[in-house]
C-alpha cells in the first residue's frame, strides 16, 4: 500500500513540475527547437553555455540564451535577421534589437508549427572576444 502511494505520489509531483515549469518558462528545449521558433538560423559555431527553454500560458515563447565569439555572433545575426538594426540604447543589455519578421501573423512553417510573432534580441559584450546572446521569441 505505502509503495503504491508512494509512486503515485511521486508520479504526481513529477507531472506538476513539468506543468509549473511550461507555465513559468523554465522548461528545457533542444535549441535548434527554439532556433526555429524564434526564426533564426542554429547557433553559431564556437557557441558555449547553451540554455535553450520554452513556456506557455497565455502565449508560447521561447528563450536562446549562449555565450559565442563576437565575429560568429555578429555573423549569425545578420544570417537570421537581416534587416534588424541593432542598437546601445538598451536599459538592460550592452545591444539590443526587434526584428521587423515578415508575412502575417499567425507565423506558421512548411509543418504547420507556429513561429513567433515578435522577438528580441539582447547582447552583452564580455571580456575577450565572447558575445551572451539572449533571444525571446513569443506567440501573441
Amino acid at each position: 500500500m505505502i509503495t503504491g502511494t508512494t509512486a503515485v505520489l511521486a508520479a504526481g509531483g513529477w507531472w506538476a513540475s513539468l506543468g509549473w515549469a511550461a507555465l513559468t518558462g523554465t522548461m528545457g528545449v533542444p535549441c535548434d527547437q527554439a532556433a526555429r521558433f524564434v526564426r533564426a538560423a542554429e547557433p553559431p559555431t564556437g557557441t558555449r553555455d547553451r540554455k535553450c527553454t520554452t513556456g506557455q500560458w497565455m502565449s508560447v515563447s521561447y528563450e536562446l540564451d549562449f555565450r559565442a565569439p563576437r565575429a560568429e555572433t555578429e555573423a549569425w545575426l545578420r544570417a537570421s535577421y537581416p534587416d534588424t538594426e541593432i542598437s546601445g540604447e538598451c536599459s538592460g543589455a550592452d545591444a539590443c534589437g526587434s526584428p521587423q519578421l515578415p508575412g502575417r501573423t499567425p507565423f506558421e512553417d512548411r509543418n504547420g508549427r507556429r513561429l513567433a510573432d515578435g522577438v528580441n534580441i539582447e547582447l552583452d559584450h564580455e571580456d575577450g572576444d565572447v558575445t551572451h546572446v539572449r533571444i525571446s521569441g513569443f506567440t501573441v
